[in-house]
């Protein structure tokens, strides 16, 4: 069986990017509006969402060169540099000292227990001296 023949395509790859891109520029041009409120009216006009429009102009703004404010990660507001790292190495400073503490218990217990296995054998040998073991 041969394969069907793809249809041409309508616009070349892209084309909605450029569109958003474009349409975005023009609204904050025209209307002095921020971009967030650009990609709101955008959405509400063509049926996408928010987050489609932003992140299709924004691809497109980065590899323009357009001044754009430092990407934050993916951590969103809380999470910034070593603040959001604060959290996790606090849980694990807390993990190993308890660890190191539990571990310092059984040394105490296991020094404990040679004691009493001495005291023990001790009491063993006094019985036998005594007769009574």
């Amino acid at each position: 069986m041969a394969k069907a023949a793809r249809k041409p395509r309508k616009r070349k790859r892209g084309g909605v990017g450029q569109e958003i891109f474009d349409q975005v520029e023009k609204l904050v041009a025209e209307l002095k509006i921020p971009r967030l409120q650009a990609f709101k009216r955008l959405s509400e006009k063509t049926g996408r969402r928010v987050g489609t429009v932003a992140a299709n102009y924004y691809r497109l703004a980065r590899v323009r060169g357009v001044p754009l404010r430092k990407r934050r990660g993916k951590g969103g507001r809380k999470a910034r540099g070593v603040a959001a790292m604060r959290p996790a190495s606090t849980s694990i400073k807390r993990a190993l000292d308890a660890l190191q503490e539990i571990g310092a218990m059984l040394r105490k217990q296991e020094a404990e227990i040679a004691r009493m296995a001495k005291q023990y054998d001790s009491i063993n040998a006094i019985r036998r001296l005594i007769g009574k073991g």
